[in-house]
């Protein structure tokens, strides 16, 4: 399980500083342009190393295996939670910026649509409760 975490914490720091740096680089001017490219290729040599300690390539150097468990499978299951939950936290986010009026003033029909929505999604996990309940 630690090598699992491990796994996934190297992955996704790699994954963001691949990101920023590709962000850095588009956005910043000449000078600051090549930090950006630093950071995509520290990125790319992070995640690389990672996996190949883990592939038939370390067992050709080193004898045997260094990272023993299925790296595209942790990895593909890693992404797909990490995008779950940096939505959720999102519509989180924007539903509160929204409701509070930070980020714009809702009129009264999207105060209106919000609860016809509301009321959707509730009757759809109350319709799923049900249907879970009958298939046990």
């Amino acid at each position: 399980m630690a090598i699992e975490f491990l796994s996934i914490l190297i992955f996704t720091f790699a994954l963001a500083l691949l990101g920023l740096g590709v962000f850095t680089w588009w956005m910043e001017r000449e000078k600051r342009r090549n930090l950006g490219v630093l950071m995509v290729i520290s990125a790319l040599l992070i995640a690389g190393g990672y996996a190949f300690l883990g592939s038939r390539f370390a067992i050709a150097a080193f004898g045997r295996l260094i990272i023993t468990i299925d790296l595209p499978r942790l990895m593909a299951t890693a992404i797909v939670y990490t995008i779950g939950v940096l939505m959720g936290i999102g519509l989180a986010g924007g539903a509160f910026l929204w409701i509070s009026g930070r980020l714009i003033r809702p009129t009264g029909l999207e105060r209106k649509l919000a609860i016809f929505v509301a009321i959707v999604l509730v009757i759809a996990l109350l319709i799923s409760i049900v249907a879970v309940q009958i298939s046990h």
